[in-house]
């Protein structure tokens, strides 16, 4: 449920200017953990992006926790408020309600709008972390690298866009070549990056020439996607 509202909220463009920002911090975390630790494991990197992205939403956290403490104790009284003028829908009494709603949001040192924005900013960040995780080679530069010699070699093959449309237009890939350009070295390492074991065997199957190859990046992006024995 989340990717379809990710996916539909993907195209906004404050989203994908965010999704730029936190797939730059993504690159920077693995480029860190390769060269200062000689780690290259996606798991871990998330594990580090996202425990440094919540800790960075802390302050807003605490933030709507206090509001929605202070929110408890000013409720009766705003209740109260409502329920006078429940059935008094003129001019005057509308005004005296929110004169009177306002003295009590005064009296607790907060205004109608603060639950707001700490419930907002979070969520175009947490649909942009979607087009991040879903599609790391395209904001990781190690990774899209560990893709691109078997891209090159698969689009020295004749007829490969038509074979790498048949294999990402079924699962589990399911990129279709109506919505995706096949003929783009960054559209086929999306494509593979989302192939499983049985996928890479029907690429081998359909273009032997690569299978060397292909073999030799099965295994060491399934080392890049490995954590704790679980492909991600």
């Amino acid at each position: 449920m989340y990717g379809v509202l990710a996916a539909g909220y993907g195209d906004w463009p404050i989203i994908h200017q965010i999704a730029w920002l936190l797939g730059k911090l993504m690159n920077g975390i693995y480029n860190i953990m390769d060269s200062v630790f000689g780690v290259q494991n996606i798991g871990v990197c998330i594990i580090i992006f996202t425990i440094i992205i919540y800790t960075l939403m802390i302050p807003l956290t605490v933030k709507q926790q206090k509001w929605s403490k202070m929110s408890a104790v000013m409720n009766p009284e705003i209740q109260k408020i409502q329920k006078k003028y429940a059935n008094k829908k003129d001019q005057a009494s509308m005004l005296k309600q929110q004169e009177e709603l306002q003295i009590v949001y005064e009296k607790y040192g907060v205004s109608p709008t603060s639950g707001c924005l700490p419930m907002l900013i979070p969520m175009p960040i947490l649909f942009a972390l979607y087009p991040v995780i879903q599609n790391i080679p395209k904001y990781v530069d190690g990774v899209k690298a560990a893709y691109m010699p078997v891209v090159d070699q698969i689009m020295q093959v004749d007829g490969f866009q038509k074979i790498m449309e048949t294999i990402g237009s079924a699962k589990p890939v399911l990129m279709s070549a109506t919505a995706y350009d096949y003929s783009k070295a960054d559209t086929l390492v999306q494509v593979l990056y989302k192939f499983q074991d049985s996928t890479w065997n029907t690429l081998m199957e359909k273009m032997p020439s690569i299978t060397d190859l292909a073999q030799q990046t099965m295994d060491k992006v399934t080392h890049l996607n490995s954590f704790l024995g679980i492909n991600i």
